[in-house]
């Protein structure tokens, strides 16, 4: 999945689930926390979410909060080239 692929597929699911305004948007370095977004509850939702997307499960084991503080951290974190974050 491209990066661009997955940052669209975030934002619309954030933008779903935050019932944020039509043609809602953010920069895939913005601190998801710090725009009032996202918070700890959204998580086991938003990893089904990229569970789905991917169809793999995540890896969540190494993982830290700050994986989920921005698209481009998940993105590495879940898709990146060595996929190693993710198992099949």
């Amino acid at each position: 999945m491209t990066r661009e692929a997955f940052y669209e597929n975030i934002i619309r699911y954030i933008a779903h689930q935050a019932a944020l305004p039509p043609g809602w948007s953010c920069q895939s370095s913005d601190n998801l926390f710090d725009l009032g977004v996202l918070e700890s509850f959204d998580l086991p939702g938003l990893v089904a979410h990229i569970e789905r997307m991917l169809d793999k499960r995540a890896d969540l084991a190494a993982r830290q909060i700050e994986v989920f503080y921005t698209i481009d951290s998940m993105y590495e974190a879940f898709v990146d080239a060595k996929g190693a974050s993710c198992a099949p």
